[in-house]
Parts: C-alpha cells; sequence; structure tokens
C-alpha cells in the first residue's frame, strides 16, 4: 500500500466514493487502518480543496465536485449548463454578463457575453481577476469559515486596483459577511472606476461551485433600477443551480447503473 500522503489521501477519497452516503471519521478509520489524527488531516486537507464535505457530528462524504473532476468536465459542464441562461440574461438587461469560478486567490472567468453598448468593460474568457476586488470574488468567497478565510488571505497579495479598492482584510471580512447573508454582491469602482458589477452564487445541490456577475458602467446603473439588476442576477443564478443539480443528480443515476 502507496504509504505517501498523496496516496494516503486517494484511499480516503477512493473509501468515500465507495460508501452509501455519509461515512463517520472512525468507519473511516477503521477501512483503511490509518492513525485516526493522519485520517482526520488528510480529510481536513480535502474538505479544504472541495473534494470532500463535513457533515455535523464528524460524517464526511463526498462532494459533486468529485464527480464532475472524475468525468473530465469540471468547468465545460459548468459552462454548457449556464450558456441558455446567461444568454437569456443578456438578452434582458444588454449589459456584459460573467461566469467565473475560484481558481486560487483569482477568479477565473469561463464564459463572457459582451454589452452591446460602445461604452462597456471588456472581459476576456479565462481572464482573471483578484477576488475581493468583483462581485464574483466576493460571492465566491462569502461562504468561507474564519480560518479558510484567514488562510486566503495569508495567500493573498492585497493591492488596491483603484483609489476604492478595499483591501483591509477586517473590512473585506466584513463584506464577505455580508454579502452571504443577502446572497449576492455589489461591487461599485473597486476593480475598475466608473463600472459598478453585480454578483450572485450558483450552486450544486449546496455547494458553491461558481458565481455570475452583469458589468456595466456606473452612469448607467444609476439610470436603471439596481434592484431590478439584483433580481435579474439572482433569478438566473437560481435557474443554473436548478439546473446543475438536476443534471448533476442524473449523471450520478447514470454513472452508477450497471
Amino acid at each position: 500500500m502507496d504509504t505517501s500522503s498523496l496516496g494516503k489521501a486517494f484511499h480516503v477519497l477512493e473509501v468515500l466514493a465507495n460508501a452509501d452516503g455519509e461515512m463517520p471519521l472512525v468507519a473511516i478509520v477503521n477501512e483503511l487502518g490509518y492513525h485516526k489524527p493522519t485520517v482526520h488531516r488528510l480529510l481536513q486537507e480535502l474538505v479544504k480543496l472541495g473534494y470532500v464535505s463535513r457533515i455535523e457530528k464528524g460524517k464526511y462524504q463526498i462532494t459533486p465536485k468529485l464527480r464532475r473532476l472524475s468525468l473530465g468536465r469540471l468547468d465545460d459542464f459548468l459552462t454548457e449548463v449556464a450558456d441558455r441562461f446567461l444568454r437569456e440574461l443578456h438578452d434582458q438587461t444588454g449589459e456584459t454578463v460573467n461566469l467565473g469560478v475560484l481558481r486560487g486567490t483569482h477568479v477565473r472567468y469561463l464564459r463572457t457575453l459582451e454589452s452591446r453598448h460602445p461604452f462597456r468593460r471588456v472581459v476576456e474568457s479565462t481572464s482573471t481577476d483578484q477576488f475581493y476586488s468583483t462581485a464574483l470574488g466576493r460571492v465566491l468567497t462569502s461562504r468561507l469559515n474564519d480560518d479558510e478565510w484567514n488562510e486566503l488571505i495569508e495567500r493573498t497579495k492585497l493591492i488596491a486596483r483603484t483609489p476604492h479598492t478595499v483591501i483591509d482584510p477586517i473590512e473585506l471580512r466584513t463584506i464577505h459577511q455580508q454579502v452571504h447573508a443577502q446572497n449576492y454582491a455589489i461591487e461599485r469602482d473597486q476593480n475598475d472606476i466608473g463600472i459598478t458589477c453585480v454578483g450572485a452564487p450558483v450552486f450544486e445541490n449546496e455547494e458553491l461551485v461558481a458565481a455570475i456577475s452583469i458589468s456595466l458602467p456606473t452612469a448607467r446603473a444609476n439610470l436603471g433600477s439596481q434592484q431590478e439588476l439584483v433580481d435579474a442576477v439572482c433569478r438566473t443564478a437560481q435557474q443554473i443551480s436548478s439546473q446543475l443539480t438536476n443534471r448533476g443528480k442524473g449523471s450520478t443515476d447514470q454513472s452508477s447503473s450497471p
């Protein structure tokens, strides 16, 4: 048996993948024969990476992220499912629409539909932005616990993109907690002067897997109804989440069929 940390982590994943739902820590330890502190440490690392989720009372289970990765379509799956709804939001608002995921300390754009207006923020698909200065990033990191947040901040070089960019860790933590409470983010002049973004989370089951946003000049945001933009973005995010969950269940059922 491979006794390296990487090998042991894969053994933990194999045990959880073969379990019928959640599995207690003691059962994982008994199955593998490793020391309990070793298994607990490996589980914590896998939880941080998003491949395992911790259920109450010390039980664990694999996440949809691991299932999608095993099928080789982590980002493609998100883009494929979201595309129709992103286009509908783009047609409805006429503004730039983005789909993004968190990669390390950055937001990676998977899909961008540019505004038809001549004055707009142009973002290339596969480009990146810092998480703390964007609506997408604030949504994607809004559900981190204190330990996860502190670890992320330690790995991030906080640089002001504009004179308005918030880079104080305490103030940023407060902003992200507010985003969690209201389930959407509004960012104005933080990443680019004169640009406002509205973002909302995308879930598969209860796991936050992506975020969507609208980007538009602040002048146009002030002319229209901000709440209408928020409602439109949140509604689209909910539609994508529902579709992801349904498609994910279908894929899981098919993959487990004989």
